[in-house]
């Protein structure tokens, strides 16, 4: 396992080669406590992987496993940078149940990776209305951490208001490099409001490169009375196309 410290920015950059061993957790607690104890402040991760992790032992996996749960009360960002679907679907969980904020890279954004991880705080949260569309369709961009907030001061009065002009509506969802998540607040409000408005929308397009925000749309789209397309952000002006016919 390689280890890599970079104190000006306050990271941890962690690249496992191979399978994890007891050891290389051991090491890993060594340095970070070293770091911690010599800069008085606890770094973000970043973990540079090809493949969901493997172990060598049950107790590697066992100390993994602590090693988690007693940081993640602490650690401020986990930064993920890797292209394995397994990281991508366990992603939203992750994001969920533990303390740190979590967010997945592709591997050739490690830069933005670690950007993200060193600041300290994240872009507030905004729900903005895109310009230039008939009135029937809807068109947003999602940018910085959304909260709960977001949705029940931006987008259900937005949704509300039009919906009593209109039948049906057209929604347009950009969530671009400018996006840098849902809080589990908000992910329990987008389901809350995906299930209230199941009749509302004649057609959806979700434009985005997050992996598990373009698989769970294309799994829920099919079980949703809605037309659903999820396009890359390189391919907006095709989603644009598609949403006005």
């Amino acid at each position: 396992m390689k280890i890599e410290i970079k104190e000006k920015e306050n990271l941890i950059v962690i690249s496992p080669e191979g399978v994890i061993s007891k050891t290389d957790i051991e090491g890993l607690v060594e340095k970070m406590n070293s770091y911690i104890n010599e800069h008085d402040q606890v770094p973000s991760l970043v973990i540079v992987t090809a493949t969901a992790p493997m172990w060598d032992s049950f107790d590697a996996l066992k100390s993994h496993i602590s090693f988690i749960h007693e940081r993640q009360k602490i650690v401020p960002k986990v930064a993920f940078v890797t292209d394995s679907v397994l990281l991508s679907l366990a992603h939203p969980l992750a994001d969920v149940f533990t303390g740190a904020k979590i967010r997945r890279f592709k591997t050739d954004a490690l830069d933005d990776a670690m950007n993200w991880a060193a600041m300290e705080e994240d872009h507030p949260g905004a729900i903005t209305e895109m310009e230039g569309f008939p009135r029937d369709v809807i068109a947003l961009r999602f940018s910085g951490l959304i909260t709960s907030k977001d949705y029940t001061d931006s987008l259900v009065p937005l949704i509300d208001a039009a919906a009593k002009e209109h039948d049906k509506l057209k929604l347009l969802c950009v969530l671009d490099q400018y996006f840098d998540g849902y809080s589990a607040g908000a992910m329990w409000d987008d389901m809350r409001f995906g299930f209230s408005h199941l009749t509302t929308f004649s057609k959806l397009a979700l434009v985005t490169d997050i992996d598990w925000i373009r698989k769970s749309a294309k799994l829920f789209g099919s079980l949703m009375p809605t037309e659903v397309m999820v396009f890359d952000v390189e391919d907006l002006d095709d989603a644009k196309n598609w949403i006005v016919t």
